[in-house]
């Protein structure tokens, strides 16, 4: 197994479904989150593969080339008001080779800059570098760039209040656990209108997980911005909204 993995990332055995952030204000996509996935093994857990690159020492490599990927596959001279939120390991963003990663790959597609924004990743294995001096830096260097950031699943994993406030993200991910069943708990209903609320630096929460139509309703009520979720829409290969996006439009311009 060992061995296969290793061989995923050699010879780049893998491919990127997309699944849409929408705008609850205006009902149109946002952004689209890129999804890693195995071309040859669909059902492979996607954490086992970057575990066994992080044992392996090659998490770096692994990260790196997905970004790669998913900046590679998809059309921005198309989707040109939509975002791109792309998942990025702290230690990723700490490694001196990073930098120079990035040059390259904004050199190669230019016209990605201004629409990508990094998902910090909240892994618990993270934990080092989320806690490193450094990372602030490496943060505003990438805000400096013109690159956004987000802090994923927050409310879960190592994602806290603490790193909102330290690194002000500009998108704030709440973990799907407080969409679900949002309609019927006036709990979870606080917490997402506290940080709905929360416009620090022009901070913006994004609700992921919506799965059920209830809930979404009452993400609305509570002027949720932004949602994600199989609601509003599956992960899918690009070419599935590339191609919906244009019928769209064409019908828009006839009309």
């Amino acid at each position: 197994m060992e061995v296969y993995f290793k061989d995923i990332l050699k010879e780049r055995k893998f491919h990127f479904f997309y699944q849409p952030i929408y705008d609850l204000n205006t009902w149109g996509i946002f952004a689209f989150e890129s999804l890693l996935r195995v071309s040859d093994h669909p059902k492979l857990n996607i954490e086992q593969l970057f575990s066994n690159a992080r044992l392996n020492q090659t998490l770096y490599e692994l990260d790196t080339a997905a970004i790669e990927g998913a900046v590679e596959t998809f059309p921005f001279m198309l989707f040109t008001e939509q975002h791109l939120f792309i998942n990025l390991f702290p230690s990723t963003l700490l490694d001196p080779r990073f930098e120079y990663f990035l040059y390259q790959l904004m050199m190669k597609y230019p016209e990605a800059q201004r629409n990508i924004v990094f998902e910090l990743n909240e892994s618990a294995k993270e934990q080092a570098s989320w806690a490193a001096p450094e990372l602030a830096k490496r943060i505003q260097w990438l805000n400096q760039s013109g690159i956004r950031i987000a802090i994923d699943d927050v409310g879960a994993g190592s994602a806290t209040l603490k790193q909102i406030i330290e690194y002000k993200p500009k998108y704030i991910k709440l973990d799907r656990y407080f969409a679900k069943n949002l309609a019927s708990s006036k709990e979870r209903q606080q917490i997402v209108q506290l940080l709905t609320n929360y416009n620090v630096d022009d901070t913006t929460l994004i609700l992921e997980g919506i799965e059920d139509e209830k809930d979404l309703a009452t993400a609305c009520a509570l002027n949720v911005p932004f949602a994600q979720g199989y609601l509003l829409g599956k992960p899918q290969p690009i070419l599935q909204y590339k191609t919906q996006y244009q019928f769209h439009n064409s019908i828009y311009t006839y009309l």
